[in-house]
């Protein structure tokens, strides 16, 4: 188990380390966690198979104290501290620079998951709330299927 420790380590201080230098779409005042730490959580979040802002909460909610501290969530005398609510999350990823964010996560994927041989593409049709489709609105997305981590995604209305 120590050698799993010192891996899942490394590889979440290589993550924080890569999203530093993105942008806090924030104000100064009332920031309560890290941006690395919020960008650290839902990147591990959603490898571990969650897929909205919700699970994202409950999965770092469920995570025992020591990976919440080590995914950047601690106070300044180094005890763990809540991880983020849905609301705060919603917030930064709707101001977020996706932009930076992609090519950040693209960076350290390529550096620290090594190469994977295939590179598939997904393409969707957006649904509407009542499960029917939006006429000309695709998305077709770039993947990796061994890790699951989403390269590239573009967003295209067809006529």
């Amino acid at each position: 188990m120590g050698t799993e420790k010192a891996d899942l380590e490394k590889m979440i201080k290589s993550l924080l380390e890569a999203f530093v230098s993105i942008p806090d779409p924030r104000g100064k005042n009332g920031k309560r966690h890290p941006l690395p730490a919020i960008l650290a959580l839902a990147t591990v979040a959603m490898i571990s198979g969650a897929r909205s802002l919700y699970a994202i909460f409950q999965w770092g909610r469920l995570q025992p104290a020591e990976i919440v501290v080590i995914l950047g969530f601690m106070n300044k005398n180094g005890k763990p501290k809540q991880t983020p609510c849905v609301a705060t999350l919603h917030r930064v990823f709707k101001r977020l620079d996706i932009v930076r964010f992609e090519a950040a996560l693209r960076e350290w994927a390529k550096n620290n998951l090594g190469d994977e041989e295939a590179i598939a593409l997904d393409g969707k049709g957006l649904l509407g709330i009542h499960g029917e489709e939006l006429p000309g609105v695709r998305l077709l997305a770039a993947y990796t299927p061994e890790s699951g981590l989403v390269l590239a995604q573009k967003g295209a209305i067809i006529s």
